[in-house]
């Protein structure tokens, strides 16, 4: 007898779930988040807040290059990534316009070395 299961990157990348490849993202993004904050120390409390925001899966990587970011304070609320530019109001009072979704977007992208 074969039992055939459905399984999604959500669930695989949810830490109750428990697979390897979950346990194996979610430490490469632990290394990179430990890495931004050494390269970006007054970016520490924005790089935190964007490892939440890719852990609960809120970032949504384009065809094109860009990202959908999910707002943390507003459900409704989605900030678009490209170029490096992000369209949060913090964007612009960021140090090196660091904002945690610009932060989030290149977290996710990041291949660990």
């Amino acid at each position: 007898m074969v039992i055939v299961t459905e399984i999604t990157w959500d669930d695989i990348a949810a830490p109750a779930f428990g697979h390897p490849a979950g346990q194996a993202w979610r430490e490469a993004v632990a290394e990179i988040a430990e890495k931004a904050k050494a390269k970006l120390p007054e970016c520490s409390g924005r790089v935190d807040s964007a490892i939440k925001i890719v852990l609960t899966g809120d970032v949504e990587l384009q065809a094109d290059g860009t990202a959908k970011v999910a707002s943390q304070s507003n459900s409704q609320t989605v900030y678009h990534v490209a170029n490096g530019v992000c369209s949060c109001q913090d964007f612009a009072k960021a140090p090196q316009s660091f904002c945690k979704h610009r932060l989030a977007a290149a977290i996710t992208i990041v291949p660990v070395t």
